[in-house]
């Protein structure tokens, strides 16, 4: 597989892509990809569910750290917050690929954004989502409970 992921990381950056392997939780996933407005992530082994595929998990994981940066990237925010996010499982995506998503913010108001989009997996779509950030800049942070 190191093979497999080696070439797909070559064939990548060689088409703009830059990985940013991140902080926290999201190292723990293998970082992600960006280019441009668009945000990726090749599916390596140890994210498998017990079926062989990509768990479920991971492509919530994936939406929903590409929703947030693009809700906050949108609107200028320090800081944003999941309030919602709804998936639509479409199609099992396989180990060794590479799925893709550029996500939209549909309507933003002073303290929320609604985004949405679609993961792509070799041009085909594999999970449709939709979800709602709360915008914060870092001195307004809300204390547990608000």
């Amino acid at each position: 597989m190191k093979n497999t992921t080696s070439t797909i990381e070559g064939m990548l950056r060689s088409q703009g892509w830059t990985h940013d392997p991140s902080e926290g939780f999201i190292t723990f996933v293998g970082g992600l990809w960006r280019r441009g407005a668009s945000f990726g992530f090749i599916a390596a082994p140890h994210l498998a569910n017990r079926n062989g595929f990509v768990h479920g998990g991971m492509l919530m994981t994936f939406v929903d750290r590409a929703f947030g940066m693009t809700a906050r990237t949108h609107a200028g925010a320090e800081k944003g917050a999941t309030i919602s996010l709804n998936h639509q499982f479409m199609t099992p995506m396989k180990i060794g690929t590479f799925a893709e998503i550029e996500p939209k913010v549909v309507r933003q108001t002073a303290k929320l954004a609604f985004v949405e989009g679609t993961v792509l997996c070799e041009g085909a779509p594999i999970v449709s989502a939709q979800g709602v950030w709360r915008l914060m800049t870092a001195t307004k942070l809300p204390s547990p409970g608000q």
